[in-house]
């Protein structure tokens, strides 16, 4: 397994500016196309955008338990920074299957690209598997949403899953979001940035809820947005082009069978899940320990699409609604 690392810009994106990055998005398939590769393995490749993230527990123990192979995959791993440098790659072909968040899709398709979820992905469930913290300091005043007023706040990007879910906590607990000032801030920067006072909150996703908050103890939970959107939704999941996937519908299922042996090999086995990620984010086992990860099932639904979409109208994160079964293809369950 051949690992490449790219990374572009995380703002949102037109159509113009979305294809616009496709041509550095096809470094990645330079870069692929010359990684050795056993030859003596009649497999087939695949390049697949991901995250280092809890999000992909499932896809990293395929990897580590060789179920991939098994299905007659051969997986070339590309590390990214997210479902907005992954799409722009995924649509250049340097990338065959790629990671993506709900809402990053929602706009793809408005936009007028055929990306389809094959997989189920990160389901988010209120009071076991919540995994995006709004936090501040530990030592704080801020109590409520309504404290937030007139304070600022970081996100990873604006305008994007996380930002969102942050502002509908705030609207939806006393608060209003309108009157509070948002910034950009990669995850790694977000608790040094309050520590240091440049921020008062942050929205983030795990692990940086439960490092912050239980191994540092610097910073302390205020809510959990997801939660307070939807009993369940799905966060993120795997994707491809419709019309990649209608050229390549047996490679499809193959990597949804293997995928779904990791979903299995994952809910049998946590902790020795949280030992596999570690190995594949790079984050220290002991910081793993408290943390808490998604919720993983096989069936792709419409209906754990449905709050994603209600709340990226509401607040203009795309112009309309559609039925969900548009970027669901119909191989998501093999």
């Amino acid at each position: 397994m051949a690992q490449i690392t790219v990374g572009i810009d995380l703002a949102p994106l037109t159509r113009r500016e979305f294809l616009g990055t496709v041509a550095t998005a096809g470094v990645a398939a330079a870069a692929a196309s010359v990684l050795p590769w056993d030859r003596a393995l009649a497999q087939t490749k695949l390049t697949v955008g991901t995250m280092k993230i809890g999000d992909l527990s499932p896809f990293f123990l395929a990897l580590e338990k060789a179920f991939f192979k098994d299905a007659g995959l051969d997986i070339n791993v590309a590390a990214m920074v997210g479902g907005a440098a992954i799409g722009p790659a995924l649509a250049s072909g340097s990338l065959n299957i790629g990671w993506t968040n709900v809402v990053s899709l929602y706009q793809g398709h408005l936009q007028g690209f055929d990306f389809r979820f094959i997989a189920n992905g990160a389901i988010n469930k209120r009071g076991t598997n919540d995994v995006f913290g709004f936090q501040v300091a530990v030592d704080s005043p801020i109590r409520s949403a309504k404290d937030l007023e007139g304070k600022t706040c970081a996100s990873n990007t604006l305008r994007n899953i996380i930002h969102v879910a942050g502002m509908h906590w705030i609207d939806s607990n006393g608060g209003d979001s309108s009157k509070v000032k948002w910034i950009e801030l990669p995850f790694p920067q977000m608790e040094p940035s309050l520590v240091n006072k440049q921020i008062d909150g942050f929205v983030a996703v795990e692990p940086f809820v439960t490092i912050p908050s239980k191994v540092n103890k610097k910073t302390k939970v205020l809510g959990y947005p997801l939660g307070g959107i939807a009993p369940r939704l799905l966060i993120a999941s795997y994707f491809a082009s419709e019309a990649w996937i209608q050229k390549n519908v047996e490679t499809v299922k193959a990597f949804v069978t293997a995928l779904n042996r990791g979903i299995d090999a994952h809910n049998a086995n946590p902790e020795e899940a949280k030992v596999v990620l570690a190995k594949h984010t790079g984050l220290k086992p002991e910081l793993l320990k408290e943390l808490v990860v998604p919720a993983f099932e096989k069936k792709i639904l419409g209906s754990d699409l449905e709050p994603m979409l209600d709340v990226s109208l509401k607040y203009k994160l795309i112009e309309k609604k559609f039925p969900p079964a548009e970027v669901i293809s119909k191989y998501a369950t093999a």
